[in-house]
């Protein structure tokens, strides 16, 4: 029998689709950053990198404290 309620395991299922979102997110952002900085470098390029890694870093972060606690503990 399952110990956990409802809204405990709704948290997890929305966090764990949030952190894939933002992972995917930041990892398309480096992509179309790539893209720009082969034609040469641009501020929009620069900031295209920069975006892409705060995306990343925070799928990173809800992954590591919250998602993957959650599954050690079960």
């Amino acid at each position: 029998m399952a110990t956990e309620s409802i809204p405990e395991l709704l948290e997890l299922l929305l966090s764990t689709l949030l952190a894939v979102g933002l992972t995917v997110g930041g990892a398309l952002t480096e992509q179309a950053a790539l893209a720009d900085l082969s034609g040469g470098i641009s501020a929009f390029a620069a900031w295209e990198v920069y975006m892409g890694l705060v995306l990343l870093y925070a799928g990173y972060t809800l992954t590591s404290r919250r998602v993957l606690p959650a599954f050690g503990s079960a």
